[in-house]
């Protein structure tokens, strides 16, 4: 059989599997750095599989921890939170030196903040944010939840934490640092808004990378074929980033350039042993600023 032959049979096994599949409800978070994880499944050969649900990282996490889906892509904290739930091996959302996406903005610097507005849809990012303060500054500020407008975030907190799209476009317009553009968000003076990447502090403290957020099937879920579905939707989509580039430029009003730079060496998608290491160091640094009662040690699918 000829290499055309074999893809048409492979893509006709694919089908008669999945025919004999009932779909799985998953819930997807709908921010950039997770469309390569979920590629197959929003506009490729995965999407048969699976009824996707589109949320924020804290609503992916409350979905899973309802049982009103099988799987989700929850911040990687949810894990010692959800009661019963195991991660999927291979696929996570994971930055190694800089990650643009996750930033805390301030006014002040950090070791003076007092109080930090961050996005509520954001929870393993919130528990980093604390981390980095105990461990860096050894102070704890007040986390307020807010909805992601920066100008209201900074009028009322020192200091605001951005996650996801909202912190890349920020990104984008402030490659620069200049006081002129973000006089709207300025009260204690003429110098620009102070930026912290945290994965670069993370990175510094720990010498390791930063795993934010993973896929993992509710409590009881014991189907073991879409760990190979899932695999095969993030490799899907890290073989498709231009093409993920050009599709969201326009709906997020961001450069092409910028967002394929982006996906390419800011995000992380695989979950491999230094990802693991990391993890672990995180959920012990989590219990040790009191973001959790006790450690879980990672348990797979």
């Amino acid at each position: 059989m000829n290499r055309q032959g074999q893809s048409q049979a492979s893509r006709k096994s694919f089908g008669r599997a999945l025919r004999g599949m009932g779909k799985s409800k998953i819930s997807i978070v709908k921010y950039l750095n997770a469309v390569p994880l979920a590629w197959g499944i929003i506009d490729g050969p995965q999407k048969q599989a699976f009824e996707p649900v589109f949320s924020t990282p804290a609503e992916c996490a409350d979905q899973l921890a309802r049982g009103g889906v099988d799987i989700g892509l929850i911040p990687s904290i949810e894990f010692q939170r959800i009661k019963g739930t195991r991660i999927v091996p291979g696929p996570a959302v994971a930055s190694s030196y800089r990650v643009r996406s996750v930033i805390l903005v301030s006014v002040v610097p950090l070791w003076k903040v007092k109080t930090v507005a961050f996005d509520k849809g954001s929870r393993t990012s919130v528990v980093l944010s604390r981390i980095i303060f105990s461990d860096f500054y050894h102070t704890h500020p007040d986390f307020r939840p807010s909805e992601p407008d920066l100008a209201a975030m900074l009028a009322q907190s020192d200091a605001a934490m951005l996650i996801g799209d909202h912190a890349l476009k920020f990104m984008e317009d402030n490659e620069r640092p200049e006081a002129a553009r973000q006089k709207t968000f300025l009260r204690l003076g003429p110098e620009p808004l102070q930026v912290f990447d945290l994965v670069e502090r993370w990175r510094f403290l720990t010498g390791l990378p930063f795993v934010f957020a993973f896929w993992a099937v509710r409590e009881g879920f014991k189907d073991t074929g879409l760990v190979d579905l899932l695999k095969q939707s993030r490799d899907f989509g890290a073989a498709n980033i231009p093409a993920i580039a050009e599709k969201y430029s326009s709906e997020l009003q961001i450069k092409k350039e910028f967002i394929q730079e982006y996906l390419e060496q800011n995000v992380h998608y695989y979950m491999d042993r230094t990802c693991l290491e990391a993890l672990e160091l995180f959920y012990k640094k989590a219990a040790d600023v009191g973001a959790i009662k006790s450690v879980r040690a990672p348990e797979f699918l």
